[in-house]
């Protein structure tokens, strides 16, 4: 089963684009991990597909589904983020800032935020 959901991961990573960087910055999970995951070094956890789902833009009952992991509706997340690979692609950007461009680029976060509320 391992092997099985390693290929949808990276048929699912190869269909959007995504290395393994990217979808460890944009989960918050270690590249390391993501890496694992799509060599069957280490099987999937519903801890794991809770947070590489948004990522990968699919839903988080599907990909437990394809993991061959059972969770309580309770648990799964209504919806995804929809901005989870835009933030990584910005993390990636932000890391190679310099401080001060950085500082800039965290204000201007907080300025958009504070108009969408608006």
């Amino acid at each position: 089963m391992t092997q099985r959901f390693a290929e949808i991961l990276q048929g699912l990573m190869d269909i959007r684009g995504l290395s393994p960087r990217d979808v460890s910055r944009a989960s918050a999970r270690a590249e390391s991990t993501i890496r694992q995951l799509l060599h069957g070094g280490v099987p999937p956890s519903s801890e794991i597909v809770k947070d590489i789902a948004p990522v990968l833009q699919i839903s988080e009952a599907d990909l437990l589904i394809i993991a061959d992991l059972a969770a309580a509706e309770s648990e799964i997340s209504s919806s995804p983020y929809r901005n989870s690979v835009g933030i990584g692609e910005l993390v990636s950007i932000a890391s190679s800032l310099s401080d001060e461009k950085f500082r800039q680029l965290i204000q201007v976060a907080r300025d958009l935020n504070a108009e969408d509320r608006s």
